[in-house]
């Protein structure tokens, strides 16, 4: 059949099947089991998590790195990082976008400009 690049799981790049996955994942059960039962924030965090973060920080030349347990999760904690209440600056976001951005820019409690979707000229009305 036709080949084609799947955008829509996690399995995008097609490495599930890979060998040196399928070693990897089968060895990894031997030694954790099948799963920790829960997400990290219920079922704490496991020494797998500390190790990842640890060499995905090296990896990165940084001092440290986090893992967040989901795309939603990720993006609450990095958009509400950007921009604090009282400090300078504005979060400008369209208004169909995706609920972990508007919860993160709430969080953050910093001011948003919000305009209509895909209408640049409500956008530069409100800049």
């Amino acid at each position: 059949g036709k080949k084609v690049l799947n955008m829509c799981s996690n399995n995008y790049l097609g490495l599930a099947a890979h060998p040196k996955i399928k070693e990897a994942a089968i060895r990894a059960i031997l030694d954790y089991g099948v799963g920790a039962g829960a997400v990290r924030t219920i079922a704490g965090t496991m020494e797998l998590h500390v190790e990842l973060e640890e060499k995905l920080a090296k990896f990165k030349k940084r001092e440290a790195a986090i893992l967040f347990q989901s795309g939603y999760n990720a993006n609450l904690g990095a958009i509400s990082a950007l921009i604090k209440k009282g400090e300078d600056g504005v979060f400008v976001s369209e208004e169909l976008n995706h609920a972990s951005i508007i919860d993160g820019m709430r969080l953050s409690g910093a001011p948003k400009v919000i305009y209509k979707h895909l209408d640049m000229e409500d956008l530069k009305k409100r800049l």
